[in-house]
């Protein structure tokens, strides 16, 4: 890959599109305790793919350690297969000292013609983080009404993607004339009987059955390259859970991808992608995913939007060493 190549094509491109997008924000900080630092954080970024609208929104962020097993240390997760040395020194040159970190949540709305979709609808219900639930406060700082959203398409169905879709107070739906869209093999495994053992055993999931019932009237099941909307597409990227999709958005001749969980973080994900995760429920697939998806980034040279990176989590892949490195694109302008 050569680094100088994309970094003028791309971003010389880009100009008054993504570099020059909107970026709203309101941050309440507290020094001293990291876990409140940031804590009321909430905004989005607009920017412009050919024709197509795209805004990132902040629906807040949780810990990693809030989901992590009480009995098991936080960094332990992220590689599974890989001795605690090597994972701690790791984690300390990243500046990751406690081997914990925060998981922005990050859904996206993709204007097109006169649809809007949704990808992913944040965590409106926080079982276990109070720094969750914020999209609906974008949705209106963007002029956006839920009613005007016609498509919500899920990733996978874990928690922080789809428990957006219904009200915690009303059990209504919050999008109430949106088709939801998920894969196939995800809406089979969380309803049918090979997601119990997983249910048990992780208290945050077991409201996923309930939830993805309560959209059955408005579900569209997908499979690997289906069409969304004219120009959006599914990708098959199985491993954190059966059926996660990615979504990939095509115009003026470049192409978006929004990673879901395939690619959860700007470290690990990108320079340990063998590194086996906790949290996906086939880690050895997850990881080959990983690699096939970065490597089909890197040469197609794919603006992507990462749901749990930095907000607000746009940039590159490029080739670095035997692996991948994280290139975050500029905020700024450019002649």
């Amino acid at each position: 890959m050569n680094d100088s190549k994309l970094n003028r094509r791309t971003f010389f491109t880009l100009g008054a599109a993504a570099l020059a997008g909107t970026a709203l924000s309101s941050t309440g900080l507290k020094g001293g305790n990291n876990r409140t630092f940031g804590r009321s954080q909430m905004g989005l970024y607009r920017f412009a793919l050919g024709d197509v609208g795209v805004t990132v929104f902040s629906d807040g962020h949780f810990h990693l350690s809030d989901i992590t097993p009480e009995d098991m240390d936080a960094a332990a997760t992220q590689g599974v297969n890989i001795d605690a040395e090597t994972r701690d020194e790791y984690f300390r040159t990243r500046l990751l000292h406690e081997g914990d970190f925060r998981l922005p949540v990050s859904p996206v709305l993709i204007e097109s013609g006169d649809r809007t979709v949704l990808v992913d609808s944040g965590w409106s219900v926080a079982p276990v983080s109070p720094h969750t639930g914020h999209l609906a406060s974008g949705l209106e700082m963007a002029g956006v009404s839920t009613e005007n959203i016609d498509v919500v398409v899920l990733t996978h169905a874990h928690p922080d993607h789809l428990g957006g879709l219904v009200d915690p107070r009303t059990e209504d739906p919050v999008f109430p004339n949106a088709e939801v869209v998920i894969s196939e093999t995800e809406y089979g495994f969380w309803t049918g009987d090979q997601a119990a053992p997983v249910l048990q055993a992780f208290d945050v999931l077991k409201g996923i059955p309930k939830i993805l019932h309560s959209m059955d009237d408005r579900i569209r099941l997908v499979r690997d390259g289906d069409e969304v909307i004219g120009g959006v597409r599914t990708l098959a990227t199985p491993g954190h859970t059966p059926g996660h999709i990615c979504v990939g958005v095509e115009a003026d001749g470049r192409e978006l991808l929004l990673t879901g969980d395939a690619i959860t973080t700007i470290h690990l994900s990108f320079e340990r992608p063998g590194w086996h995760n906790l949290f996906d429920l086939d880690p050895e697939k997850g990881a080959e995913t990983r690699k096939r998806l970065l490597d089909r980034a890197v040469v197609d040279e794919m603006l992507i939007v990462g749901y749990h990176f930095p907000f607000p989590g746009i940039g590159y892949a490029l080739e670095f060493e035997e692996a991948y490195r994280w290139h975050a694109a500029g905020l700024t302008a450019l002649p």
